[in-house]
């Protein structure tokens, strides 16, 4: 009979963990009001899109939870040029050794602002998205409208 190491076995162990983890990659397409698109045209600003994902702790996994009781399964922020577009997010960041420390799905959080590249605030107003990451797989692209925040625009929590 073959022994098989502890080290070998926790790899075998993530990696399993790993295959059976479900996409939580996703695309988005952001907009711009008009006066967005020509302010961040005529400042040479940018747009910043971050995705956190996170997730209920279970009652054993408590003492893991962040600041708002959460726990953290990572994130990822694109910089993209200050014009409409499309922003994919691979999922790759996310801490899969986490995902046992939640009960429920994984959720996520996305928020686009302007990148302060040539204001120190953001100008923006944008929809956002807090819900969990299959819904959001299930129905991308996503469209995210931005505004300048003096334009008042309504906001929307998509999808």
């Amino acid at each position: 009979m073959k022994r098989t190491s502890l080290a070998g076995m926790l790899v075998l162990a993530c990696s399993v963990a790993t295959a059976a983890a479900p996409p939580f990659g996703f695309n988005l397409d952001i907009t711009l009001s008009a006066r967005a698109a020509e302010r961040l045209r005529a400042t040479k600003e940018g747009i910043t899109v971050s995705a956190r994902y996170y997730g209920d702790p279970t009652p054993r996994t408590q003492k893991h939870a962040n600041e708002v009781g959460q726990i953290d399964l990572g994130g990822e922020t694109l910089r993209l040029p200050g014009h409409a577009g499309r922003a994919r997010f691979s999922g790759k960041q996310i801490l899969a050794g986490r995902l046992g420390w939640i009960q429920g799905s994984a959720k996520v959080n996305v928020n686009v602002y302007s990148s302060r590249r040539s204001n120190k605030d953001n100008v923006l107003s944008c929809d956002m998205i807090d819900t969990d990451v299959a819904q959001v797989v299930k129905v991308q692209p996503i469209t995210l409208h931005c505004a300048l925040i003096e334009e008042n625009v309504p906001t929307e929590a998509k999808p």
